[in-house]
């Protein structure tokens, strides 16, 4: 996806002419070397997409014989094929905005030399963004900074690395706390009932997690009339559902609501106490908040 009007310098002079990726699902947009933006004093990296299909870095990696790239759909594919192995396709989405390049791995997906899928990689922080920047074009980092500030972050992308602005995923671990509630639903002598909500107050932004720790890593420990129960998103005994959606990765989103209910167990069959222990955000993580309910 690309709000550019016109194309970027098509740089075809440095393209090899023997190339083996296609050319025919490329963006003219991303034409041309771009500069990762980053800490003041961190190495500075560069992509060089190319027009005949190829992407190359500031530096070669000796073992793979070709890295090419090409789009489908709103994706970007970066393609690593490994002469003994097979080949790795990275999905990612992006943006470019100006000479801004919004740039968030989705997963990676690897391909035996049989052309067999042998599974898929999730990246932990799709809403983390590398933001990259059009070799030339900014004449100092304040000048960059400024525009970077000024530019509104496509959807995909809350957080930048290393934002001019100092704003970091951690801040909203460093800032919230979660408020659970009294589901407006009633309770009855079933074993389905909703029995409460829980939001995270003072909220900026989006919280993510490592897809790879147990179900989302979404947990509660509750207690009612000294009887424990474990919540979880599959949980035997009381199940967690979100009001948002989330195709590849978990996300706490911003007014995103979590609903705690009964699975099977009547845990509540009028007013009673939910003591809360502890709300797990991933298996090491957690927020302090709510520690008792009264639900009715």
């Amino acid at each position: 996806m690309s709000s550019l009007q016109g194309c970027l310098s098509d740089d075809d002079s440095s393209s090899s002419s023997n190339s083996n990726c296609d050319d025919d699902a490329l963006d003219p947009d991303l034409y041309g070397v771009w500069l990762l933006h980053t800490y003041h004093d961190s190495t500075i990296k560069e992509l060089h997409f190319q027009a005949n299909g190829e992407r190359t870095t500031h530096r070669d990696d000796p073992d793979f014989d070709q890295a090419c790239w090409y789009i489908d759909g709103d994706e970007l594919i970066y393609e690593k094929n490994y002469p003994q192995q097979g080949k790795s396709l990275w999905h990612s989405n992006y943006y470019i905005d100006g000479d801004l390049l919004f740039y968030s791995q989705v997963f990676r997906e690897s391909i035996d030399i049989n052309e067999v899928n042998v599974g898929n990689s999730y990246n932990d922080k799709p809403t983390e963004c590398y933001l990259y920047y059009k070799s030339g074009t900014f004449s100092d980092n304040t000048t960059l900074n400024s525009t970077i500030n000024s530019t509104q972050f496509p959807e995909f992308c809350t957080w930048i690395y290393a934002d001019p602005t100092g704003a970091n995923p951690t801040d909203a671990w460093d800032s919230t706390h979660y408020l659970a509630q009294d589901h407006s639903d009633s309770v009855t002598t079933g074993s389905n009932d909703n029995l409460m909500t829980i939001e995270i107050d003072e909220f900026f932004g989006e919280l993510d997690w490592y897809v790879s720790e147990g179900y989302y890593g979404f947990a509660i420990d509750i207690k009612v009339n000294n009887q424990q129960y474990y919540c979880s998103v599959s949980s035997t005994d009381c199940i967690i559902t979100f009001s948002g959606n989330d195709e590849y990765y978990a996300v706490w989103e911003e007014n995103e609501i979590a609903t705690i209910s009964e699975n099977g167990v009547d845990i509540c069959s009028a007013q009673c106490d939910i003591e809360i222990e502890t709300l797990h955000m991933r298996v090491e993580d957690w927020l302090p908040g709510t520690t008792d309910v009264t639900i009715q």
